[in-house]
Parts: structure tokens; sequence; C-alpha cells
């Protein structure tokens, strides 16, 4: 079907970028041979720490919501995204349904934890965005690079800044907000009638709002509560980030942090838009052309961008599946 077609073509893209990459076996072979092995026990102990990370943020927000889970059931709960990805409909979707399910059994009110995963979302990726632009602000200062990339990261950087005030102004001025959350629900709604599926109601739409609103409302009252769960969400990111890092170094290559910062925010955000469970081809794809771009070796690169992914990624799998057998029995 259409959708299916729409998958398969960014899957393709992704490849597209990334296939000419593999242009030099034997230096590929070179480097797995000689790989620092404590460096790579760092990369794998760093994605631990990001879903630490992950389990503390949850921790923060059900505090603020009034409920208590112990650390290692959230741990747990966590690590199953990386198991509910592939085997639950629509991703990330099917990670949130596994949230309702576990949290529900233990006592949290639905509610709750509908506020929670829009907090959780929220949060994040304040996080995220704010790792972006360090990374955009420190790409200039990477060596060996031609001034067009360096100007390019100066745009989106004051893009950036320009679409966070906003945002800043549009939380100070609720009914702004509210006529802007409108709008963007027009062609939101275009898009669900276009795939046949239920557009959302006027009613539904300002029920949602005001669940946006007073999760906001509610960390924004308590500075404290606010950083620590901020706190958390950079922990989650830099995780990953670290993971990536040591990765490199694991190939003996020192990889400049704002260029590794930019690459991985870019193919992070085009896996998340391309809809493919884990960004799958899509995220790797984009990974390989920034760094390459930026002037990492293209060989150094792509061995760095698979070992990367398959401990932020498939390593988890039977992890996320030990997690949720567990809590079942629970």
């Amino acid at each position: 079907n259409f959708k299916t077609l729409i998958i398969l073509f960014l899957f393709a893209i992704g490849l597209y970028f990334l296939i000419p990459k593999l242009i030099d076996a034997q230096q590929a072979a070179k480097l797995i041979f000689s790989v620092n092995k404590f460096y790579l026990f760092l990369a794998v102990f760093s994605e631990f720490i990001s879903y630490v990370g992950a389990a503390w943020l949850l921790g923060i927000i059900l505090s603020r919501l009034g409920y208590k889970i112990k650390f290692w059931d959230r741990f747990k709960i966590g690590s199953i995204a990386a198991f509910a990805i592939h085997f639950f409909p629509l991703g990330s979707f099917g990670e949130g349904a596994v949230d309702y399910y576990f949290l529900r059994k233990r006592k949290v009110e639905a509610g709750s934890i509908l506020l929670m995963l829009i907090l959780r979302i929220i949060i994040t990726y304040t996080a995220f965005f704010t790792l972006f632009l360090v990374a955009l602000a420190l790409v200039p200062t990477a060596p060996g690079l031609t001034l067009t990339p360096k100007i390019l990261a100066m745009f989106f950087l004051m893009i950036v800044i320009s679409v966070v005030w906003y945002l800043w102004y549009l939380y100070r001025h609720k009914e702004k907000f509210r006529l802007v959350w409108q709008r963007i629900l027009r062609p939101a709604n275009f898009f669900l009638l276009k795939f046949k599926q239920t557009p959302v109601s006027q009613e539904k739409s300002a029920e949602i709002f005001d669940d946006i609103y007073e999760g906001l409302s509610l960390f924004g009252r308590k500075k404290r509560f606010s950083l620590l769960a901020v706190l958390a969400g950079l922990i989650y990111w830099l995780g990953d980030v670290f993971c990536f890092f040591f990765v490199f170094l694991s190939f003996g290559y020192v990889i400049h942090f704002g260029v590794l910062m930019f690459g991985y925010g870019i193919g992070s955000l085009a896996g998340m838009i391309s809809f493919i469970p884990g960004g799958l081809g899509v995220t790797e794809g984009a990974l390989g052309l920034i760094l390459t771009g930026l002037g990492t070796p293209s060989t150094v690169a792509l061995m760095s961008i698979l070992v990367f992914r398959f401990f932020s990624f498939w390593i988890w799998i039977p992890v996320g599946l030990y997690s949720f057998v567990s809590l079942r029995k629970k």
C-alpha cells in the first residue's frame, strides 16, 4: 500500500547514502582487528547510563505526579523500548502502550500516565535540542572545515534559537499558543484523512492542549524538578552520544565533539521523521552523509556507525524482551 511504499522509499534513500561509503574493505578489516576493546566496553557502559537516565526521568515525572515506582522496574520499562519498537505496532506508539500497561498494573491512574507520556516527550526533546544547539555552536571550531559548513551551522543555530524563543513566548501567552495549536491541527487532520484515519475533534484537541499546558505548568512552578528532569534527559541523550564517541575511539579516531553531535542530531531527526522503526537505514545513511561531509574518513565513519547502532539499538532487544517477560510475571 501507499504507506509501505513510502517506508521502502525512505529506506532506499538511507541505503543510497550508506552503500557508497563501503569503499575500502581492506582498511575496514584492519580497523576491526586493531579495535580497542576497553573503549568498546566504555561504549556499552555509556549506553547503559543512557537507560539509567531514562529510568531517572520517568521516576522524576511520576514522583511529581504523586507516584513511586522502584528504580529497576522503571529501568525495565525503559529498556522495553528497543524490544517494543520492533515487535509492537507503530514503533514509539507501541512503546507508549507498553508503558501504559505496566504503569496501570502499578495503580497509576490513566490520566497521570498520559500526562507522563506528554511530559516525557517535551522534556527529552528539550534536552535533545539543548545538545543540538551546543553542537551547532561547536561545529565552526572543528579544524579543517571549509567556510560553507561553518556558515550553515551558524545559520541553523540562529533558526533553532528563534524557534526556541518563539515556543517560550507561546508558553507565556496561553491563548496565542491555543490559536497556533489549532492551526497545526488542520494539516494534521488533513493527513489523517488522507491515510483514512479518524481526525482529531475540536473537543479532543482542546483536551490534549490543556493536558500539555497543565504538564508544562506542573514543572514550571517547581524549578528544582524542572532542572532535575532536563538533567535526566541530558544523561539519556549523552549516554547515547558518548557510546558513539567511544566507538570512534576504539578505532583510533578522535572525532570533534561538535561534528559528532551535529551528525548524531541530524541522523536522529531523520530517523524520527521517517516513521521507520528505529529509523533503520535512514539514520545510518544520514549519519554517514553528514560525518563524511564534515571531514571524517569514510571507512572509519561507516564502521563506527554500524558498531554504534549495534550497541545502541540491536543489543538491547534481548534485554527489552527479558524486561517484558519479567514484568509480566510480576
